[in-house]
């Protein structure tokens, strides 16, 4: 029963990397990536030979590691979005004068670039920010209190360089 936890926790720890590393391989961050790789494949050949060698046990240590597998994509995730790494590009647009909003996020050191559009309905206002994702949350209620009828977009950027990110 003892070996079947561990092989459990090995694999939610396995499948954790797992998810850290892909993210750090889409962000370029190869030398963290390479790191977590080594560790992840050790843990799963660990767990394989386990699963093998182990007769007796052998379909229960299967879904045991199966379900250890289902959870370590959860606790990856969560993980992740803990770790809060990365950009976001913002994009809103809304009619009517964003000045406010504008000058607001600018006293709060968000790097902004703004100009007017034309969207179906005429002239509207456009700020493009480029923002640490730990920063989303309160630029988000900002917009929110500011422009609650705003259209935001928010994607990551896979890569970028130069100018000023607030």
């Amino acid at each position: 029963m003892q070996q079947l936890i561990i092989v459990f926790l090995a694999m939610v720890v396995y499948v954790g990397l797992n998810t850290i590393r892909v993210i750090l391989v889409i962000r370029g961050r190869k030398g963290p990536a390479s790191l977590i790789a080594a560790t992840e494949n050790f843990i799963y050949m660990s767990v394989f030979a386990y699963a093998i060698a182990d007769s007796n046990n052998n379909i229960f240590a299967i879904l045991v590691a199966s379900g250890g597998y289902a959870c370590g994509v959860l606790a990856g995730t969560f993980v992740e979005k803990k770790l809060n790494m990365g950009h976001l590009v913002v994009q809103i647009i809304a009619d009517g004068d964003l000045h406010l909003l504008l000058e607001d996020l600018r006293r709060e050191n968000y790097a902004i670039t703004n100009w007017k559009v034309t969207g179906l309905k005429g002239e509207k206002d456009m700020l493009y920010l480029l923002v640490r994702k730990k920063r989303y949350l309160s630029l988000e209620t900002k917009i929110k209190e500011l422009k609650p009828n705003a259209f935001v977009v928010m994607y990551e950027p896979k890569y970028f360089y130069g100018g000023y990110c607030g």
